[in-house]
């Protein structure tokens, strides 16, 4: 089901933090799903993250796409690092439908150049360490769903 997309404002409270550290060979997705569920965070947000990556799969759309975006208009890149954790933006939000809360990642990542990229966050293992402070939001009923204007699973308010 494609949900109707809409501007909102919710304001919300962050209950408490939830501080984690990652050790090397993590999987940095799979890692904070089982945090998430371990500590009953049914909507939260990535506070703050340093550490390193390595085997990363990051997603970016392509230039001069229309909406709405399609999978086939996203270029997916495999990089093996190791890399600098230099950001990693993110919110966890359930399903419109029952199930697990959807956890959803955008890195940016430094090389050991010096160079910058970034882009939505498919896959990640922790190369020395991911430090990761997550909040758990209370007071919303926003809820994630495949968006009828951008064709992407978009927070939605009931």
């Amino acid at each position: 089901m494609i949900a109707v997309h809409k501007a909102f404002v919710e304001e919300v409270k962050i209950d408490r933090v939830i501080l984690s550290r990652l050790m090397p060979d993590e999987d940095l997705l799979s890692s904070l799903e089982r945090i998430v569920r371990d500590h009953g965070i049914e909507r939260g947000v990535i506070l703050s993250a340093l550490g390193s990556l390595k085997n990363v799969v990051i997603r970016n759309v392509k230039a001069n796409v229309d909406l709405p975006v399609k999978l086939e208009n996203t270029n997916e890149r495999k990089e093996a690092g190791p890399f600098e954790l230099l950001s990693l933006e993110g919110n966890i939000f359930p399903p419109e439908n029952d199930g697990d809360s959807i956890v959803h990642l955008h890195v940016m990542l430094g090389s050991p150049s010096g160079t910058v990229m970034g882009g939505h966050l498919i896959q990640a293992t922790v190369f020395t360490t991911a430090e990761i402070l997550i909040g758990k939001i209370v007071g919303s009923s926003i809820y994630k769903a495949k968006s009828n204007v951008t064709g992407l699973m978009e927070l939605l308010k009931r």
